[in-house]
Formats: C-alpha cells, sequence, structure tokens
C-alpha cells in the first residue's frame, strides 16, 4: 500500500512540476459526464479579506471528466471551467437554479486540432462573447467563437522556451483589450521571477509582444489570474510540497494595472493565505462575481486525474474593507 502511495505521489510531482511531461489525445471511447455537485460541509474559515461562505465537490466519469485548471465566469450565472484534456464544462453557479452541466471538447466534436490538450487558463471580452485558452503542451493560444467554435491558434516565438509543463498558466484580457500572459515557470531558476508577455490587443492581430517581468511570493507559482476591479487583478497562487500524500498550499495575490507595461517589472501583493480551515486540495481555476454590490472569489481545484484528489469549488467573500499586505 505505501508503494502505491508514493507511486501516485510520484506521479503527481511529475505531473505538475516543471519540465516535459507526455501528453496525448484523450481517447473518448466511454462517455464523459457530471454526477453530481454536491455541498461540502465545511467551517467558519477566514484569510485576509477572504472568507468562505460555501464549498462544493463535483463528482463525474469518463475520460474528459477531472484535470481542471481554469474556470471564467459566463452571463446568466453560468460558469466554463477548462481541463488538461482540453475539455470545457459549462454549468450554472451552485448557488443559483439551471441548465444541466455539459462536458465536451473545448472545440466540439468536430475541432480540427485533437492534440489540443492541456488547457490551463481562460479569458474572455465581455463584449463580443469571445474566449481565448492558454494551453501549455505546445505553449500555444487558441481563440473560441462565443458557441466556443475554434477560431485561430498562435504560437508566440516568444513562449517557444516556456516549459512544456511549466508554460502559459495564466491570462487574461486587460481593460483595455491588451492581453497578458504569464509563465507558471520562473526565470532562470530564480523563484520568484517569471517571465510575463504584453500583446497590444488580441494576440491574434497584434505586432509580437512584449516582454514583461512579474515577481511572485517566494514558494508559489501563478496558476491563474482573473480582473478584481478597475485596479486590479486578483492572482491564484499555488504551492506544493512532496509528501504522502502531497500537500498543496494556495494564495491569493494582486497586482496594479496601471504598473504592467513592456519591460517592467511588477510585484504581486500577497494578501490571503489559504490555511487549515479552508478544504485543501490543488486550486488552479479562478473567477469573479459580483452580487448585490458584493465581490466574490470563485475557486476551483485540479484532480490530476488522481483517485484521492478532488474537484472542488469554494466561493469567497472578498470584504472589500481589507487592504492588501506588502
Amino acid at each position: 500500500m505505501r508503494y502505491n502511495h508514493l507511486l501516485l505521489a510520484c506521479l503527481l510531482a511529475l505531473a505538475i512540476a516543471p519540465g516535459t511531461w507526455l501528453r496525448t489525445e484523450i481517447p473518448l471511447e466511454e462517455p464523459s459526464f457530471v454526477e453530481a455537485i454536491a455541498t461540502v460541509e465545511v467551517g467558519k474559515a477566514q484569510a485576509g479579506p477572504l472568507v468562505l461562505e460555501h464549498a462544493w465537490e463535483i463528482t463525474g466519469s469518463g475520460p474528459l471528466f477531472g484535470g481542471f485548471s481554469a474556470l471564467l465566469s459566463l452571463p446568466d450565472d453560468q460558469f466554463v471551467a477548462g481541463s488538461d484534456a482540453g475539455a470545457k464544462l459549462v454549468f450554472t453557479r451552485p448557488d443559483r437554479r439551471g441548465t444541466l452541466p455539459r462536458l465536451t471538447r473545448f472545440g466540439g466534436d468536430d475541432d480540427p486540432d485533437k492534440n489540443a490538450v492541456d488547457l490551463e487558463s481562460l479569458t474572455r471580452d465581455p463584449e463580443t462573447g469571445w474566449i481565448w485558452g492558454g494551453y501549455e503542451w505546445d505553449q500555444a493560444i487558441r481563440r473560441f467563437d462565443p458557441d466556443y467554435v475554434p477560431r485561430g491558434k498562435v504560437r508566440p516565438r516568444a513562449m517557444a522556451d516556456w516549459g512544456s509543463n511549466s508554460g502559459a498558466e495564466a491570462l487574461i484580457r486587460l481593460p483595455d483589450g491588451n492581453f497578458l500572459v504569464i509563465e507558471e515557470g520562473s526565470f532562470n531558476d530564480d523563484t520568484v521571477h517569471h517571465q510575463a508577455l504584453l500583446f497590444a490587443g488580441d494576440p491574434f492581430e497584434s505586432r509580437p509582444p512584449e516582454l514583461l517581468f512579474v515577481n511572485v511570493p517566494e514558494d508559489y507559482r501563478p496558476v491563474d489570474m482573473t480582473q478584481l476591479d478597475d485596479h486590479r487583478i486578483a492572482v491564484l497562487l499555488r504551492g506544493f510540497e512532496f509528501d504522502l500524500p502531497p500537500r498543496f498550499s494556495t494564495a491569493i495575490a494582486v497586482m496594479d494595472i496601471a504598473d504592467i507595461a513592456p519591460g517592467a517589472t511588477v510585484d504581486l501583493h500577497l494578501v490571503a493565505e489559504l490555511g487549515e480551515d479552508f478544504p485543501a486540495d490543488n486550486y488552479e481555476g479562478m473567477a469573479v462575481t459580483r452580487d448585490a454590490g458584493k465581490t466574490y472569489l470563485w475557486l476551483m481545484s485540479d484532480d490530476n486525474f488522481m483517485q484521492y484528489q478532488r474537484t472542488l469549488l469554494l466561493k469567497l467573500l472578498w470584504q472589500t474593507r481589507e487592504k492588501a499586505r506588502e
């Protein structure tokens, strides 16, 4: 039994650690579907400005279920999650009533790019509904129309040397229409210095991106980001400790939109580290919703297709009176 645990731990470490990791097309002989979105009983928990209000576990089966690494808020109380299998899960936020979850390939069964797996990040233009996804394996950005039909793929030369398992983990469309993507892996073995690219508009239509750097709190890596308000971006951070079983830590930081510029070095300001009172897992997806004047962060975990991990969804109230901790 101990050998099996060690083997699983080693596989997980390979799956999430920077470096080369084999990705292949996901076979679809079996149907994939969501079985349940069930409430997880949790106690009171608060970290910095974040208060845990609710938690759910999503269960399902089939080759497309699991590995959810990106989360995006949609109109009409909907979410879409992207996965390491190149799948999309469209579902109604579980604190609302709505349609049943739908689990399919992100680009549909007719997607010409059958090897489009390892989807790690998502962003959206709220005016047009178009969506962009960052793919880590081949360091690409794909574009989809509001019906999730693929409308192009670009592999920026500036991303070519990013690690095949530590690349375009965080992608965002900024309020001015520019795009920012941050490499998960650190630069030149510097544990806090990460490369980032700034595209002047849609990556498919702009000139080559400009390089900048993002300083990430020590012991963490950036795994997702989303616009928090008119001035700040929230960044989801993950830490990993090799153990039996492996242990994950989660933190939230913010960056000032005004600091983002070609050649700049942007500091992330840590605002919360989720401690033992929060359900622990490998959180890689984050989205923001606003209800009745309140701001909520939603976190989704990536189970790495491992039996001892879960697909969790957390709803966290952001109390605006709190200030970021330098």
